[in-house]
């Protein structure tokens, strides 16, 4: 499974930033709303990147894991409203999107400092458990980068 798991935390950092690269790519284009969105967004990206490094510890790169899919689900709501904006370019959702993106930013910092206590709890308890859920959780960021990566690739 440790193996699974590097190649997981590998592949999901690649796919965040193949979506970093092709919102980039277009992002000369965006109107300025949707430009400040991205920056914001993109800082989340950043942090999520950040929780996806591998350690010499295994159960700190574990933890870290689901540290970043934490902070994933308090801005998945946000990210798929961007893109569907992006792609379709409604402006009358752009507020309600950065609006959420703001709060969902905001929610994490908090959600991810408050659990981080509770999470090193849960590792000390079964290292098994948190081995399966980090496994779980990295697939499901590379799947949610990867689906999101598709949604710019129809665009283009």
């Amino acid at each position: 499974m440790e193996k699974e798991f590097k190649e997981l935390l590998k592949s999901s950092k690649e796919v965040i930033g193949d979506v970093e690269k092709k919102v980039a790519d277009i992002s000369s284009d965006l109107p300025k709303e949707m430009s400040e969105l991205w920056g914001d967004i993109q800082k989340s990206f950043t942090k999520i990147k950040d929780e996806l490094l591998e350690d010499d510890h295994k159960e700190k790169a574990q933890e870290k894991v689901l540290e970043a899919k934490e902070k994933l689900n308090h801005m998945k709501e946000s990210v798929t409203q961007f893109a569907t904006n992006l792609k379709d370019e409604h402006q009358s959702d752009l507020d309600t999107a950065a609006l959420r993106a703001h709060l969902a930013k905001m929610e994490a910092a908090d959600f991810v400092e408050e659990s981080r206590k509770k999470v090193s709890r849960e590792v000390q308890e079964s290292s098994h458990s948190l081995e399966k859920l980090a496994l779980d959780a990295s697939k499901e960021i590379k799947d949610f980068f990867s689906s999101l990566s598709d949604q710019f690739s129809k665009k283009a």
